[in-house]
């Protein structure tokens, strides 16, 4: 019940503040148009990032949704900072009442309707299906490590890249490259964990892996796909639009992810003009 308490009394704090330090100092003013640009290209690339965790499995569906949305939701914040800084024309009388009356009415609204017995029991819940998945996954891990092979290694790569573990995916798909023959599609996975592992930080190294994956075979997706982000991030938009058009040849019609894929090429060719 404390633990309930102090989070709502902070939650509060962090409320009052946004609404009344606009009251006391902030003032109306432009901002450079660049800003918005810089802001939309970092969403694009962090949407790129939570697609490609998702399609690894290092993010489950509920994870990748609500990911997109806090991305969106940081987009349009940003947007509108860098449009007009926040004015209230009601002066600080209205803004202040507000502020201190909105707990009041919260907690009136809570002890009419609310129930922290069925917060806690959803929590309960949640805890219990983590605590099943968690057990799950690791049933998996012990099972891809009992086989000295390629495959094994490789399902343990994405078992690991499932629970977060990125660096022992990496070490995983690294054994699987050494057991499979150096086979083009786990270069590119073992590039992709190792990218993830190093906080998604371009290597010569990496670069080195897509290459040879590449050259082995130039309609790899995970390695095309990799290689696009990575040179949008690094502002070669050109090289973006390459390895993008070559993943969308390379992915089936019926794709879902063609139409992102289309729309991040269209973004790179204006960045590159």
């Amino acid at each position: 019940m404390i633990v309930f308490w102090l989070y709502t009394g902070l939650l509060f704090a962090a409320a009052l503040g946004f609404i009344l330090v606009p009251q006391f100092g902030l003032s109306p003013r432009r901002v450079d148009a660049d800003r918005t640009r810089m802001n939309v290209d970092l969403y694009r690339v962090r949407l790129h990032e939570l697609q490609e965790q998702h399609r690894v499995g290092a993010l489950d569906a509920a994870q990748f949704d609500i990911g997109r949305v806090e991305a969106s939701r940081e987009l349009l914040d940003d947007t509108q900072l860098a449009e007009y800084a926040v004015d209230f024309p009601l002066g600080r009388t209205i803004p202040l009442a507000a502020a201190l009356s909105t707990p009041l009415l919260a907690l009136a609204l809570y002890l009419h309707w609310g129930s922290l017995d069925q917060f806690m029991l959803a929590r309960q819940r949640s805890a219990a299906q983590n605590v099943e998945k968690t057990a799950m996954r690791q049933e998996a891990v012990s099972l891809a490590a009992t086989s000295d092979s390629a495959d094994g290694w490789s399902s343990l790569g994405r078992a690991y890249m499932a629970q977060g573990r990125m660096s022992e995916a990496a070490s995983a798909y690294e054994r699987a490259v050494a057991l499979g023959g150096r086979a083009p599609e786990l270069l590119g996975l073992w590039a992709e964990a190792q990218y993830f592992a190093g906080d998604r930080q371009w290597t010569t190294k990496l670069q080195a892996l897509i290459d040879e994956a590449l050259t082995s075979n130039p309609r790899e997706a995970v390695s095309l796909r990799l290689a696009g982000m990575a040179a949008f991030q690094a502002g070669r938009y050109p090289d973006a639009v390459g390895y993008w058009e070559r993943l969308t040849s390379a992915l089936p019609e019926g794709d879902a992810s063609r139409a992102s894929i289309a729309q991040d090429i269209a973004r790179a060719r204006d960045l590159t003009n």
